[in-house]
């Protein structure tokens, strides 16, 4: 008898661990596929979708930093904080184009700004609602992204923002935004991409028309995890 259980339980055991080797196995068959299809999946292709991702999401936030460098030396430009929830966009922070703090709401296509002396909100009308709506092109660091299809897109290298784990890729491209390119040109973009395709971080460097000695850099961190409240038009 004892003899007979002792056999039933080394055939157990060789069956757990068959068991066990199987599943280790197809877990590494899993791994190595995922790995295979990003290896094959173009670069291109993922730098588009990522892109793609930030115009559709329905709701995020994010906050970015504008520098103007000149001869090496740097300047900030602006600093700003922005969510996004479905068509409704609130932005805030400091800009040096209109040497203020900044706090504007676009709500469809009605805009809000609050008065720096009374504290009150003004819903933008007629030319002040064009300035305000350029002025949001100027300072919206999505708007930024935007870069014409033919590109050269390199992997870089494999970094963490923010404790993410991402791809790192650098596209050469011409942009697209009427602002940035009626002063900019030759666009460099760098971006980490994590491993759901969404943008963690994005560096757009640019140089000047005119002078060769200056550069603009936009740099640009995403949060797609904090929830978004929803955008209403300011009281």
């Amino acid at each position: 008898m004892e003899g007979i259980r002792g056999l039933v339980g080394k055939r157990v055991k060789y069956l757990l661990l068959v068991i066990l080797l199987l599943a280790a196995g197809a877990c590494g068959i899993s791994l190595g596929m995922e790995a295979w299809q990003e290896w094959r999946t173009p670069p291109e292709q993922i730098v588009g979708e990522a892109l793609m991702y930030a115009v559709e999401a329905p709701a995020y936030s994010y906050s970015s930093e504008a520098v103007r460098i000149t001869d090496g030396e740097e300047k900030v430009i602006s600093r700003l904080t922005g969510q996004k929830n479905g068509e409704n966009i609130h932005l805030a922070g400091t800009v040096d184009v209109v040497d203020s703090t900044v706090d504007v709401y676009q709500i469809g296509d009605a805009f809000y700004r609050q008065d720096m002396v009374s504290g009150s909100w003004m819903e933008m009308t007629g030319q002040n609602a064009e300035a305000t709506a350029y002025l949001m092109q100027e300072i919206d660091p999505l708007g930024c992204m935007v870069y014409q299809a033919a590109a050269e897109v390199t992997e870089l290298d494999k970094e963490k923002v923010n404790g993410v784990k991402c791809r790192k890729f650098q596209v050469r491209a011409s942009g697209e935004s009427t602002f940035l390119t009626s002063a900019w040109k030759e666009f460099y973009y760098t971006v980490w991409i994590d491993k759901e395709r969404r943008l963690q971080q994005a560096e757009v460097i640019a140089d000047d028309h005119e002078n060769s000695g200056e550069q603009l850099k936009l740099t640009v961190q995403f949060d797609w995890n904090t929830p978004v409240e929803e955008i209403q038009a300011p009281v």
